[in-house]
């Protein structure tokens, strides 16, 4: 499996996730796309990385909120070999247990055997997604091996997450592209493959309390909701084999909360939040404002 993280400017986030990989997954390639990070404390992480893997920067101009994330996703999707799985995480991510090739054996064999598979996440599910009662419909598909998510609305996740496992080969037989935005690539997905397939065991997680860039400017709304929340590097425990053999084996089958599975050194209220404007419209009709203005004198 050749997986791939995408940067921009969270060196202690980035130096975390690869770090994690190689300690999880070190028969993995991995890749490291960056987004013309200018912080000189990721630049320094990026050097050291670059000594041990294929650091490459890709300055991506999208216009989007999230920089140029989708850009680089079609990028590594073009480099990624057909003869092997890809995985797509990013710097505020990291892997939480031991990938073996049991486990990648057996991703190949689900792509095989289910001709309508696009995507799997490797993410657990987020406590926050839970909340809302018609968002809690996760149903386990035995035959399949796979949880899947079916929320009332067409939400995103439900077909596609930046956060996937994908067959290059695949893609490239629908002719597959990334768009800019993941919900126009989740309505993508809906018409080409069966829903976001989700692991009964995953193996990486989106890190809790992280601080955040839109359209790789930080607004007042932002940087404010980032002290509300005391954002920083929060890593995520690695599991141990009897915490994974637990999950794995469990009877009945148990939905792979975040929260009810992965610990953190530092104690975060939960449910996580993984957005510092999550549950604060106002911030986030702010920061709108902000940028567009922004735009308008820039």
């Amino acid at each position: 499996m050749h997986i791939f993280v995408f940067s921009y400017n969270r060196g202690a986030q980035l130096e975390n996730c690869v770090r994690s990989i190689e300690a999880c997954a070190p028969q993995c390639q991995l890749t490291i796309v960056d987004d013309g990070s200018d912080d000189p404390a990721t630049q320094a992480v990026l050097r050291e990385a670059a000594c041990r893997h294929q650091v490459i920067d890709r300055t991506a101009e999208s216009g989007h909120k999230l920089g140029g994330l989708y850009a680089n996703m079609q990028a590594a999707y073009e480099m990624a070999s057909a003869d092997e799985l890809m995985c797509f995480l990013q710097d505020d991510t990291q892997m939480v247990r031991p990938l073996t090739e049991e486990d990648i054996e057996a991703l190949r064999a689900s792509f095989a055997n289910q001709s309508d598979l696009g995507f799997i996440s490797p993410a657990f599910v987020r406590g926050i997604s839970l909340r809302r009662k018609v968002d809690r419909d996760f149903r386990f598909d035995t035959d399949r091996n796979f949880w899947f998510w079916y929320p009332r609305k067409r939400s995103t996740g439900t077909w596609f997450s930046a956060l996937l496992i994908a067959d290059p080969k695949r893609l490239r037989k629908h002719n597959w592209q990334f768009e800019v935005g993941e919900s126009v690539n989740n309505r993508r997905a809906a018409k080409m493959f069966c829903r976001m397939a989700r692991m009964r065991v995953p193996f990486a997680m989106w890190l809790p309390n992280g601080g955040a860039y839109r359209g790789k400017q930080k607004s007042l709304a932002l940087r404010f909701g980032e002290w509300v929340r005391n954002c920083g590097l929060y890593p995520l425990q690695v599991m141990s084999a009897v915490e994974v053999n637990g999950l794995a084996q469990a009877s009945p089958v148990r939905l792979p909360v975040a929260e009810e599975f992965l610990k953190t050194d530092k104690k975060v209220r939960q449910p996580w939040a993984y957005d510092p404007m999550q549950g604060a419209g106002w911030l986030k009709l702010l920061d709108r404002i902000e940028r567009k203005v922004r735009k308008i004198f820039s």
